[in-house]
Parts: C-alpha cells; sequence; structure tokens
C-alpha cells in the first residue's frame, strides 16, 4: 500500500489555530456571555458559526500535516496559506453582516424556489466554496492524484515545514477527502434548499446525516495518525483504514434509508456504532498493544494524555447512540435543532419570552446531546493537537528554548474538554453552579491552550528565519 510522510507546515498550523481562535473563544464565548448569562437565545447564526468554524479549522490542521509532503506548486502552497489566514475571519464577518445589517432580497430562481440573498452572504458562499475545493485539492494530492495547474514537477519543502518519519497509507486521505465532500454537499443542499428560502430543514435528520459524516471522515484519518504516529503495527493501521470505509459507508447508506424510506433511526445508529468499534481498536493501539516505536523524552507522556483523551471521548460518543434509539427515531424529530414551523423537537424549548439560561438541559434530552456534542468535539482538537506534540513537538519546543513546556501543554489540552464535560453534567443533574467548570474553567483553559499554542510557533518561526538566516550569511562568507 503506497504510502506517505507527515510533515507540519507550521504556518499553516497557526492560520488553523486562529480559525480555532474565532470560532470557539470569540464566537462561542460572544453567545455564552453575550446571551446565555443574560437569559437570551443565542442567534442561530452565531451557533452555526461557532460549529462550522471550530470544525474548519481541523481540515486546515489536516492540511498542514499534508503540505510539505505534496507536489504543490509553491506560488499556490503560499496562497493556500495566506488564504486560509484571510478566509475564516472573512467568511465570519460576512455571514455576521449577512444577518443584522443587510436586507437580503428575495429573488426567485424558478423551480430551485425564492432565495433571501445579500452581497455579503454570496461573498461568505464563495469563500466557502473556495475553501473547500483548495482544501479538497490538497487531499486528493496527498491520496496520489495528479491535478492540471496544481501539481509540481519538484517542490522542495519550506524553510517552515517540518520533516517526520511517520507514514500513512494515502488512501486515508482519499477516504477522507470522499466522505468530507458527502458532508460538505448536503451542507451546501440544505443551505440553499432550506436556510436561504427561511424554510424548516425536511427532514430534519439531513442535519444529522452532515455532521455525522463530516465528523467521521475527520475522525478516520485522526485514528490512522493517531495508530501511526505511536508505532502500531502496519497491519493494524490497514485495518482501521478498511473498516473506517466499511463504517463510513454504511452509516452513509443507513442515513439515506432512514431519510428517504422513513425507517427506525437503528438502520444508521448499528454502522455508526461499527465506527465506535473501531475507535476503540485505535485507542489499543495508543495503549502499545499492536506495537510501540517510542520518539523522544515526552513520548510516553503525551501518549498517556492521548490515552486519557480518547478514553474520554469514547464515553462522550457513547451518548450518541443512546439519543438516537430512544428520540431521534423519526427523520423528522430532533433533540437539539428548533426549526422555524417545525414543532418535532423533544421536549419543551425556550422562547424568547420565557428562557433561563442552560436550564432547559436539565435533566432533558438536550443536555445529553450538549455532552455528545460539545465536548466530543473538543475532544478531536485535542487529539489532533497532540498527535503534533507527540510527533513534532521536540523539534518545536526545543527550537523554542522551552522543552518542559510540552508537559503542561500535554495535561492542559487533554483536561479542557474533560473540565467541559463535568459542567454539561452538572447542568444535566442540576447541580448548585452546575455548569460553572465549563464556563470558568474549560472555556478559559482551551483559549489559553489555542494562545500559547499560536505564541510558541510565532517564535519557533522568527528563531527558524533567523537561523536560516545565519546559515545563509555564513554560506556566503565560506564562498
Amino acid at each position: 500500500m503506497e504510502k506517505m510522510k507527515i510533515g507540519l507546515n507550521v504556518p499553516l498550523f497557526a492560520a488553523s489555530l486562529v480559525a480555532i481562535f474565532i470560532g470557539a473563544p470569540l464566537l462561542g464565548l460572544t453567545g455564552v456571555w453575550g446571551f446565555l448569562v443574560q437569559n437570551q437565545i443565542v442567534p442561530p447564526f452565531l451557533k452555526a458559526l461557532h460549529a462550522h468554524i471550530s470544525w474548519w479549522s481541523m481540515v486546515i490542521l489536516i492540511a498542514s500535516l499534508i503540505l510539505p509532503s505534496i507536489p504543490l506548486k509553491p506560488i499556490l502552497r503560499k496562497t493556500v496559506i495566506a488564504g486560509c489566514f484571510v478566509a475564516m475571519p472573512l467568511y465570519v464577518l460576512a455571514i455576521i453582516l449577512h444577518y443584522t445589517f443587510a436586507e437580503p432580497a428575495l429573488v426567485s430562481f424558478g423551480f430551485l424556489g425564492s432565495y433571501y440573498i445579500s452581497a455579503f452572504g454570496l461573498v461568505g458562499f464563495l469563500i466557502e466554496i473556495a475553501f473547500f475545493g483548495a482544501m479538497t485539492a490538497v487531499s486528493l494530492l496527498a491520496a496520489g492524484f495528479k491535478i492540471p495547474f496544481l501539481t509540481a514537477g519538484n517542490s522542495p519543502q519550506s524553510k517552515y515545514d517540518i520533516a517526520s518519519e511517520i507514514e500513512i497509507p494515502r488512501k486515508a486521505f482519499l477516504v477522507y477527502a470522499a466522505f468530507l465532500l458527502i458532508a460538505v454537499a448536503l451542507g451546501l443542499f440544505i443551505l440553499n434548499q432550506f436556510t436561504l428560502q427561511h424554510k424548516p430543514v425536511t427532514p430534519a435528520a439531513l442535519i444529522n446525516f452532515h455532521t455525522h459524516i463530516g465528523f467521521f471522515a475527520i475522525g478516520s484519518l485522526m485514528m490512522i495518525l493517531a495508530a501511526s504516529a505511536v508505532g502500531a503495527a502496519e497491519w493494524l493501521v490497514g485495518m482501521i483504514l478498511r473498516l473506517s470505509v466499511v463504517a463510513l459507508a454504511a452509516t452513509a447508506i443507513g442515513f439515506t434509508a432512514f431519510i428517504l424510506l422513513d425507517t427506525h433511526s437503528v438502520v444508521w445508529v448499528l454502522p455508526a456504532v461499527f465506527y465506535f468499534a473501531v475507535m476503540i481498536l485505535a485507542w489499543l493501539a495508543l495503549w502499545g498493544k499492536f506495537g510501540l516505536i517510542p520518539r523522544g523524552n515526552h513520548f510516553h507522556f503525551v501518549r498517556g494524555a492521548l490515552i486519557f483523551i480518547w478514553g474520554a471521548l469514547l464515553i462522550f460518543i457513547a451518548v450518541g447512540p443512546y439519543l438516537a434509539l430512544n428520540y431521534n427515531t423519526n427523520p423528522n424529530l430532533t433533540v437539539t435543532y428548533k426549526q422555524p414551523a417545525n414543532p418535532l423537537n423533544v421536549g419543551p424549548y425556550p422562547d424568547s419570552t420565557a428562557y433561563s439560561g442552560t436550564a432547559p438541559s436539565k435533566k432533558m434530552p438536550r443536555g445529553l446531546e450538549n455532552l455528545h456534542l460539545s465536548p466530543g468535539s473538543w475532544s478531536h482538537v485535542a487529539i489532533f493537537w497532540l498527535i503534533i506534540l507527540l510527533v513534532f513537538g521536540e523539534k518545536i519546543f526545543s527550537l523554542v528554548g522551552k522543552p518542559n513546556l510540552i508537559f503542561f501543554l500535554a495535561v492542559t489540552v487533554a483536561a479542557a474538554p474533560v473540565i467541559n464535560a463535568i459542567g454539561r453534567i452538572g447542568a444535566w443533574v442540576n447541580l448548585p453552579g452546575g455548569p460553572g467548570p465549563l464556563l470558568l474553567v474549560a472555556h478559559p483553559l482551551k483559549t489559553v491552550n489555542i494562545l500559547m499554542l499560536f505564541i510558541i510557533v510565532a517564535v519557533w518561526m522568527k528563531k527558524r528565519r533567523r537561523k536560516n538566516q545565519e546559515s545563509a550569511d555564513l554560506k556566503k562568507i565560506c564562498t
């Protein structure tokens, strides 16, 4: 099976940190402190932006692991990096302006429907298309495809690239790209046929189809990266890849049957549980059950942090099948997603005249859904960061001059999602000050993690540039 070495393009990794800073602390905490703690409903577009940008930051992070090893023309490499820095802030600004300042015009497109369109919304749409087009191209190049006008005959590594000895099958990137594109296509369908027409998404299960396939696509690559990073046997990595393909394809087919044939939710939950089983297999790989190759003094400590947060993630994921089998049993029945002119929600939902902050989560399925989604999403971010610390941490922190800082970050990165979960559980159980750990500890801790990682990579790039300049000056003197 053809393989590709994993590297790290540090500027693109920095762009992913900028994106998640916008998505999580800026947008997320604006929703919490600007609305929730004042007993106001968070605007739906703000919730969507928070989720989208945070997950899109993972797509950028994955691209940063790919970029050093693909034959992309140098000018296009620079364009991808600069574009990721610029695209996310511009997209967020455009969408906020669309919903808060613009007065969208109702434009009819015949049989396609009538759309509420503004110049700001159009800019956001074009940015989204360009972003996923670029990320898809990067992934396909990693999968071994040669794309006209993009592929370079010789593409030397950037001075800000860090190489590694970790190799993963090229087919993993094809699987990731294919299922991520399915998720994006579903998202665009929902946007055009429902959101822009101010119609409820029918059936509502399209939302779950869109999110789960996207999460699973990213998760499949995460499992392969993690197993490869700890030195698991080649046959195990190949097995995770093959089982992931089966799980993702079966889940997609199950969702399609659930939506089109109006079956019970078990048709997609069973293959999703199979994906969960593959996650357990990858977790066992972190324990060293299928081979282990230590790399550096920090290896076992960071691997321990990975084992810890991966185990927590399994708990967060396990809440999903319980909700799907007990509540989301009808394609139009949802736990958390309230839509206009669609009352099919589990339990009472807050309205603009009587809203009590996090109270609707207490003793309700919605609180369990929050436990499933939020800490689960944070855990994926933490795992990718820990993989980077495991593989590239020693090279980064030794140049920065703070080699022991990696141990502190390994603890705080793994702890933030778990403290998030403690707050979610406290809110659901209705403990005094229940969501306090989430609001007062987890949110600040994740913000500190993002800022620390950004400062570290900025210092690394500065020192790397200085070191390269000194080498160049010495070469001139010698010649």
